[in-house]
């Protein structure tokens, strides 16, 4: 609702710190996703421990609460939910000026205690906004009144199942989730363009990369370590990988360094105990803390800057990488110990693992750890249950093309739409933000809260046809439009046209000429739809123009242009010609095709913002070109932009369709395959035999 932008700029306006570049492009991506687009959002955002992930969900968590619904925050451990809860309890809650109740739903709060039915009463009846939960979030007796949004902090520590059942939680719920490491079913969706994803590499300042030691273990190491931390006035983390191995290195600590104290920390420790000796050692009430992964994710504490993990080769890379992550949270230098077994017991896998850990010290670099990791295990199976496999049988980089390929197959045309349109023309023409927002009177639509509904339905009409449906349909209910609301419905035509041809600003040069900026377009794309009208050729007035990286370096006789150092376009007899699509499986032709999704994926400056076209770069970008819309009366220049721009968008939409008929059907094929090999097989016993 516009009416909560005032307090969502406010929160924003309260954090402490200054947003690093890449935490201001995720406000403004998960903004998009949450107000401009009608489908659910689903986004992952990708950054390193202590880079800010936390801020981008809780401006995310804030938007959605001033919006009036409910928001569940999804931690793997009670350390972490807690910090969580006391995070959301310092930036928004009841002593703070915004106000919003939070909960905190743990191991211990089963649906027959107490305080667990208070709770679970209190999510019900809505007087809980924010819910920051364990894995109890995903019992079937936690009933929320209105979910708007789910998070999911470090995602990497959940199972397929146990995502399949968020899913169910949050059918029609936005989702964002949060990960330093994803596993590589997720990061290679990610890659893929299957789930949006947003990279967060900047870090904060001040800070140092960590020095990463992959050793055998000896005691010499050991304490060295130990002893140069303690020396500083520092604390050092000892990590084991099993339960019964803290009592072990308890006995070691106290025979080989009698003048320090150490405290332990498990998931087999009673309710609260593991957190207490945590927050205990905090403090400064020890020098050692000896604990299992349960520390791999929620600890903050700026004096420990050593960590020794004991049987490195265990862990897997993300485990390894959160775990570091625990120390070097201040501008003192860390140090990570990662000490294996004896060299017979390493697998090829845990020494590639483990080398890596050793080469990808910088910081920002979970992003290459989670890439390594994708392409020491495989990526998985997109649409089963595995998390990782697959792509080792037939080499990454294969693997790679082959999805790249089936996509394309899939998306047709594969013309990228945009959430918004910034319109930068004289007097604000055609912009449908900020005072120029659709608003629909009082005496049109008398109940606020249908009105409301109505105007976010017209935001976020996805088509023309769409919006001619709603007007036929207030017409029916509510009566004649009135004129002011006429007026308004053409730049709703317009920015309905622009999303879908994917052009996210609209200015005039110093030329006088319209320049709209379309990031996503490609000569391909442009051919397809120029040969799909039915004059076969472009409307009169606008032409399409691409900067020099996107034009062909094919020599010879049958080439359709050659390469160029200056922008070009595409000769009316070259669009005719023109490969529409990619079809074949010419080696050549699809290494053409990497090269320019290698430039698509590039970072493309933000428009959102922007006050002018030199200021969003528009001419390093693909974009069409609106000849003298500078020297067109005002109050007409939209209708100008939408006698070109409508048979465009009319036709790419059409496309849309065809590709969701033509997954679609795919779907029904392959679920009728697994039925058929399923009848084959007979049935499974618990045994895993077939009868």
């Amino acid at each position: 609702q516009p009416s909560a932008e005032d307090r969502v700029r406010e929160f924003g306006d309260s954090f402490q710190y200054e947003p690093t570049p890449d935490q201001k492009m995720c406000f403004e991506t998960i903004e998009n996703d949450m107000v401009w687009r009608r489908r659910p959002m689903d986004r992952l955002v990708c950054g390193d421990v202590g880079f800010g992930k936390t801020e981008v969900a809780l401006r995310a968590i804030f938007r959605c609460v001033a919006n009036g619904r409910q928001v569940a925050l999804l931690a793997p451990t009670g350390v972490l939910a807690a910090q969580h809860f006391k995070t959301c309890q310092t930036r928004m809650g009841p002593d703070t000026a915004f106000n919003v109740t939070s909960g905190l739903l743990r191991g211990g709060l089963g649906p027959n205690t107490k305080a667990g039915k208070l709770m679970r009463s209190q999510i019900k009846s809505g007087e809980l906004e924010v819910v920051v939960g364990t894995h109890a979030l995903l019992s079937k007796n936690v009933d929320f009144k209105d979910l708007g949004l789910l998070v999911i902090d470090e995602e990497q520590r959940f199972g397929v199942k146990q995502k399949e059942r968020l899913k169910l939680i949050a059918q029609g719920v936005d989702v964002l989730t949060l990960s330093a490491t994803p596993i590589p079913r997720t990061l290679q969706m990610s890659l893929s363009g299957i789930r949006d994803t947003s990279t967060i590499r900047t870090p904060p300042p001040m800070r140092k990369s960590t020095i990463t030691v992959v050793e055998p273990f000896s005691m010499d190491l050991l304490r060295e370590a130990v002893e140069r931390e303690i020396a500083r006035g520092g604390q050092c983390f000892y990590v084991v990988p099993r339960i019964a191995m803290v009592e072990k290195a308890e006995e070691m600590f106290a025979a080989e360094f009698p003048g320090l104290s150490t405290v332990s920390a498990h998931g087999q420790m009673g309710r609260g105990q593991c957190e207490a000796a945590v927050e205990n050692f905090a403090m400064g009430q020890a020098d050692i803390l000896i604990a299992t992964t349960v520390i791999e994710n929620g600890v903050d504490i700026p004096n420990t800057n050593t960590i020794i993990i004991q049987q490195a080769q265990i862990f897997g890379m993300s485990t390894l990488y959160q775990l570091r992550g625990r120390v070097g949270r201040s501008n003192q230098q860390a140090y990570a110990y990662l000490l294996h077994g004896e060299e017979q017991f390493v697998t090829e896998q845990a020494e590639a693992r483990l080398k890596a850990m050793a080469e990808l010290h910088e910081l920002g670099s979970g992003f290459d750890v989670a890439s390594r990791d994708l392409e020491i295990r495989g990526a998985g199976s997109l649409l089963g249950t595995e998390q990782s496999g697959m792509a080792g049988r037939i080499g990454f980089d294969l693997y790679m093309r082959m999805l790249k390929k089936a996509i394309l197959q899939c998306k047709g045309l594969g013309l990228p739409p945009v959430p918004r349109t910034n319109i930068l023309l004289p007097y604000n023409e055609g912009s449908i933000e900020g005072s120029k927002a659709l608003k629909v009177p009082d005496t049109y639509i008398e109940d606020p809260l249908q009105r409301s509904k109505e105007e976010s339905s017209a935001r976020l009409a996805e088509s023309s046809a769409v919006i001619i449906d709603m007007t036929n349909r207030w017409k029916s209910e509510y009566g004649a439009l009135p004129k002011s609301l006429i007026l308004k419905l053409k730049s709703l035509h317009l920015h309905a046209s622009t999303r879908m041809l994917g052009i996210d600003l609209v200015g005039i040069d110093e030329n006088g000429d319209g320049i709209l900026r379309c990031p996503g377009l490609r000569p391909r794309m442009w051919a397809a739809m120029v040969n799909a009208l039915p004059s076969g050729t472009p409307p009169p007035g606008l032409r399409a123009i691409f900067p020099p990286r996107f034009s062909r370096s094919k020599k010879g006789p049958d080439a359709d242009y050659t390469g160029t150092s200056a922008d070009f376009e595409i000769s009316l007899a070259d669009l005719v010609n023109y490969d529409s699509s990619i079809s074949s499986d010419d080696e050549e032709e699809w290494d053409e095709f990497d090269d320019e999704e290698v430039e698509a994926m590039k970072e493309i400056t933000s428009a959102t913002k922007a006050t002018s076209l030199e200021e969003a770069n528009v001419y390093d970008y693909p974009r069409f070109v609106v000849e003298g819309l500078g020297d067109v009366k005002r109050g007409q220049k939209v209708d100008v932009m939408l006698k070109m721009l409508l048979p465009l968008a009319k036709f790419v939409k059409g496309k849309q369709e065809e590709d969701k008929e033509r997954a679609k059907v795919a779907v029904e094929v392959r679920e009728k395959r697994e039925a058929m090999k399923k009848a084959k097989r007979g049935n499974k016993t618990k045994q895993g035999y077939y009868y």
